[in-house]
């Protein structure tokens, strides 16, 4: 009778232990979606999203793009130096960011040269648009020539004549 509640014991006490601390987890009885905020929120699976580097890639997802902060002062002349260069990256990937950022100054300072100095106003479009149809249509001579232009009016616009 002693081996027989000897026996009971040991099974007993082998049923209650356990490797595990599940009962001391309060965490252990909650779902992915408790504990990652809710339903759609859960850990996604080991191979779910490829990685390059540490860095979730989707090709789908559009570039970063910065604002654009400055004066019209201190933007001109950065749209004369993006136009100078356009004759040399006509028909390249460089010359659509260039058009691109040339494009995204003048927004940011259009309304400040039309309050300001609204004489230069059409010129400046119009060279603009000059410099950017002729590198889209590849005319290296005619983006100079803009170049040459928007010098002026970024001069008489900044007083540097």
């Amino acid at each position: 009778m002693v081996a027989v509640v000897a026996g009971a014991a040991i099974a007993l006490a082998a049923g209650c232990s356990s490797d595990s601390d599940d009962a001391d987890d309060p965490a252990a009885a909650l779902s992915d979606a408790d504990l990652t905020g809710g339903e759609g929120r859960e850990l996604a699976a080991e191979a779910a999203a490829p990685l390059d580097g540490g860095v979730i890639v989707d090709e789908a997802s559009p570039a970063t793009t910065l604002a654009i902060i400055g004066s019209a002062s201190e933007l001109l002349p950065d749209i004369g130096i993006e136009i100078s260069r356009l004759s040399a990256v006509i028909g390249t990937q460089e010359g659509i960011d260039t058009i691109t950022r040339i494009r995204g100054m003048w927004d940011a300072i259009g309304d400040e040269v039309a309050q300001t100095r609204p004489d230069l106003v059409n010129g400046i479009e119009t060279t603009i648009g000059v410099a950017i149809s002729a590198a889209e249509s590849g005319d290296a001579a005619g983006a100079d020539a803009a170049f040459a232009q928007i010098s002026d009016f970024i001069d008489d616009y900044v007083g540097d004549a």
